[in-house]
């Protein structure tokens, strides 16, 4: 990675799991954005370009994963990772994560350390999962 600081977008609804992520990433270096809503993802992605996106399985009103999905297809990922967090870390769901492109799939309550190695992991071995 040439960039210094990695710019890591977040979309998570639960604000305890968010502000977690929050202190982890950026007390190891990176630069966490929150997106509070799912209908203001696509202007964050177009807009910041960030080098990850953590976002959540089940979002309100919405499926993370079909969102993914679509913005994938609209070509609005670029090189975007996708790392998904989900309270269920069932077989199934992780499978369909990595069908939709996911570079990572992390279960909750999260563990700020594994969430930061996960996506250092990332960079250093970009064509592996790092689920």
């Amino acid at each position: 990675m040439n960039r210094e600081i990695l710019q890591i977008l977040v979309l998570e609804p639960n604000l305890l799991q968010c502000d977690l992520i929050k202190v982890a990433l950026a007390r190891n270096g990176m630069n966490p954005v929150i997106c509070k809503e799912p209908g203001a993802l696509r202007r964050y992605l177009q807009e910041g370009r960030p080098d990850v996106l953590l976002i959540d399985t089940y979002l309100p009103g919405q499926n993370g994963l079909e969102l993914i999905s679509q913005l994938a297809l609209e070509g609005l990922l670029g090189r975007t990772r996708v790392f998904f967090l989900s309270s269920l870390g069932f077989p199934e769901i992780v499978h369909k994560a990595a069908k939709v492109g996911a570079s990572g799939f992390l279960v909750k309550p999260l563990d700020p350390d594994l969430l930061v190695s996960r996506i250092l992991k990332c960079f250093q071995e970009p064509e592996q999962l790092c689920m």
